[in-house]
């Protein structure tokens, strides 16, 4: 029996043929092989069904793969096990007319998961599949009914697009920046008393307490804390000591891996996903789009298998660690793992660096998951001073922090997923209640509160997450489109929105509820309804269609009463400003129609209709009229009748030149024949020329004295 299996990727061909043997072919559809038109919206806005059409791959593919269903006893669809990868399997049973396709999908590429997907056949969820539809078609509807109306608001003629999560992202972004640039600082103080008790350092920080005015955070007298500073006598009020546990940090899941590589490898989101998919697809790690941080009872015993055979047994936890996901968690698939934990970091071949430190962040993640919490002793000390200031003992303290056992600490340093923070650890003396200290020293240290930090790719991923905006396998594409566009710009890993970025975000707030990051998020829920078969493709998106539509007609009434409206003559559209050069139809490709710029508006445009054709220059064909073009290499000029005649000639200061001709020896019969009639055209002699470039430069060759209207060529003698 022959079987058929497609996979999306051609990269994962070659591992799950070695494991499934003979009776098996293992193909590519190279991920989606058709998708919505890329220049019209492609959706009846009455029933909004799409109107699918393979893409630029998309023909090859299906023709290559039809022919293999023709050949085979059964076809398998193994795509992803995700939303996506479910449309692609249904796009490829529409696009290959299969009957009753088996679906298959497994959580890592290795033998055991690929023979247990075979023996576990299901069908096609086609909930998964309209989830993902709506979700598509959606975005397009947003898309290409917004990004119009929002160019035509803005006015200054430059394409603007707008996005149902990509704006929405814009805006956090945005609205951070306007933050900081409004943002006033505040000067204050802060005092600190140096110590050295038992040959350490240390320092204690004043705690104004109750002398803090109302409705300040922060202390501002610096007079007053000169005094402060002076103090030198003080007491301990308390000592108090507790211990901290610590627990390991939870395997990685889409979103704290993208934010794990931004902070540890400096790397985007969208080349850590790249390198995730190579390592699953060289079998080295578990699927990586998921949002379960738990591992599998295979997962747990693979890592605690490991500890136990590698000297960390009495580190292991005593029972199984276990975390709770998020409420919109799709637990389909278990947290990023590698396949097999004895496959050292060290022991990986034909990766990249970039692949190599990715493996070993998940590889340390989720082994040290099954490991013993840290426990530390956490020390706070109070001091009072001995003299007061306005009848006022003033207060110290000082904190420090101490590792007794680091647990998982002993295999991961830290958790990689989070941005560095300070962290108050220093080391402290031993000291008891009542005892008696003087300070060696007493600094005042100026300070301004500072403005809320601009988001990195790793904050702003942990944001979008956090408000349910999007989903973790999408923060890759949304961060791209919106630098990518202009409308952020990274500077030292920072995000700051551009000036174009605002002024999208400001046209665009408080008048479409896409722009809401609780509307946004309703949004996604309701999807997860639709995969979970509670709600309709079709009821959902037309809701959000209506609103959509309402909220247009503000945009638009914005436009028409802010900035002049430069509509085509040809089809009504608008006309928008091309790179600051021409102005084009957005209509484009359906209408062509283009005018020069002239002082930031459409100019009358210089195209000659036919009637208007320069018939100064006849052409040698009879039928048409040499004109001027414009080409790569410079002018030039060309018939009218193109591409009938293809006779060109070259440009002499503003009128048709003399065509270059060969100078070539016509050669009498007794010469090899040359000199005969030209058996193509009958009209013109063979002559020998010499080819000029090419890998025959300089071999000789026979062709028609009538070139270019004639191109016979031979290389054997006449």
């Amino acid at each position: 029996m022959n079987n058929l299996m497609i996979v999306e990727s051609p990269n994962k061909c070659k591992k799950i043929q070695s494991i499934l043997g003979t009776d098996w072919i293992v193909k590519a559809s190279m991920g989606h092989v058709r998708d919505l038109p890329p220049k019209e919206m492609g959706v009846d806005l009455e029933t909004f069904q799409p109107n699918y059409i393979p893409n630029k791959k998309g023909k090859s593919v299906i023709s290559g793969l039809r022919k293999l269903c023709r050949s085979v006893d059964q076809v398998w669809l193994a795509t992803d096990a995700d939303r996506e990868g479910e449309a692609i399997a249904w796009h490829l049973e529409q696009t290959l007319n299969l009957k009753n396709p088996i679906r298959v999908t497994f959580n890592a590429i290795t033998k055991q998961s690929v023979e247990e997907a075979v023996q576990n056949p299901s069908q096609i969820d086609i909930s998964l599949v309209r989830a993902q539809e709506g979700r598509r078609v959606l975005d397009r509807l947003v898309g290409y009914s917004v990004s119009p109306a929002l160019t035509r608001a803005c006015g200054n003629g430059v394409w603007l697009t707008a996005g149902r999560v990509q704006s929405v992202a814009l805006r956090i972004v945005a609205e951070r920046e306007l933050e900081i640039i409004n943002f006033q600082p505040t000067r204050y103080v802060e005092v600190y008393l140096k110590f050295k008790t038992d040959e350490i350092f240390w320092q204690a920080k004043w705690e104004p307490g109750d002398l803090m005015p109302e409705l300040q955070n922060h202390w501002t007298d610096r007079a007053f804390a000169e005094q402060v500073a002076k103090l030198r006598e003080v007491s301990i009020a308390s000592v108090k000591t507790k211990k901290r546990s610590r627990l390991p940090p939870p395997p990685f899941i889409t979103s704290t891996l993208q934010q794990a590589a931004s902070v540890t490898l400096k790397m985007s989101p969208k080349q850590c996903m790249q390198n995730a998919q190579k390592l699953f697809e060289a079998g080295l790690i578990t699927y990586h789009r998921t949002d379960n941080p738990n591992l599998s009872e295979d997962g747990v015993k693979e890592v605690v298998d490991w500890l136990s055979q590698n000297g960390f047994v009495e580190h292991i936890a005593e029972k199984v660690n276990t975390w709770k996901a998020k409420a919109n968690a799709q637990e389909g698939h278990e947290a990023i793992r590698p396949t097999s934990t004895s496959m050292l970091p060290n022991m990986t071949e034909g990766l990249t660096d970039e692949q190599n430190q990715l493996y070993l962040l998940i590889w340390q993640r989720a082994v040290a998951c099954q490991m013993k919490s840290a426990e530390f002793n956490v020390t706070t000390i109070s001091l009072l001073s001995n003299d007061a200031i306005h009848s006022s003992n003033m207060c110290f303290q000082a904190k420090g922090e101490q590792l007794i056992y680091a647990g998982w600490l002993k295999l991961s340093g830290r958790d990689t997923a989070e941005e560095a923070i300070q962290q108050d650890n220093q080391t402290l003396p031993a000291v008891r209640e009542h005892q008696q200290l003087r300070a060696e020293d007493g600094i005042v240290e100026q300070k301004q509160t500072k403005p809320p930090s601009r988001y990195t790719e790793a904050s702003l991923v942990k944001k979008l997450e956090a408000e349910g905006v999007g989903r973790p396998a999408t923060y890759a594409s949304i961060i791209d489109n919106i630098v990518h566009r202009g409308y952020v710009l990274i500077e030292k890993r920072k995000l700051t929105a551009s000036d174009l970025g605002i002024l999208i975000v400001r046209t665009l707030t408080n008048r479409f509820k896409f722009m809401e990051l609780g509307y946004t998020s309703d949004i996604e829920d309701q999807l997860d309804d639709i995969a979970l078969g509670k709600k309709q493709y079709k009821a959902v998106v037309a809701s959000a269609y209506r609103v959509l539509s309402d909220e247009l007609r503000s945009l638009d009434e914005v436009s028409t009463q802010s900035h002049p409206r430069h509509t085509c003559p040809d089809c009504g559209e608008i006309l928008r400003l091309v790179q600051n050069k021409f102005w084009g139809c957005a209509g484009y490709p359906n209408c062509k129609y283009t005018a020069p710029n002239e002082n930031g508006k459409p100019g009358k445009p210089r195209s000659r209709t036919k009637n208007e054709t320069d018939t100064s220059h006849p052409c040698a064909c009879g039928n048409g009229f040499m004109h001027r073009i414009k080409g790569r290499n410079g002018y030039f000029w060309g018939c009218t009748n193109y591409p009938t005649c293809r006779q060109t000639l070259p440009d002499d200061e503003g009128n048709p030149g003399t065509q270059k001709t060969e100078k070539v020896t016509i050669q009498t019969a007794s010469n090899n024949n040359a000199g005969e009639e030209c058996p193509s055209c009958h009209s013109g002699q063979l002559v020998t020329r010499t080819t000029r470039k090419g890998r025959n430069i300089g071999k000789k060759f026979y062709g028609c004295t009538n070139f270019p209207n004639c191109k016979h060529f031979s290389w054997q003698s006449p």
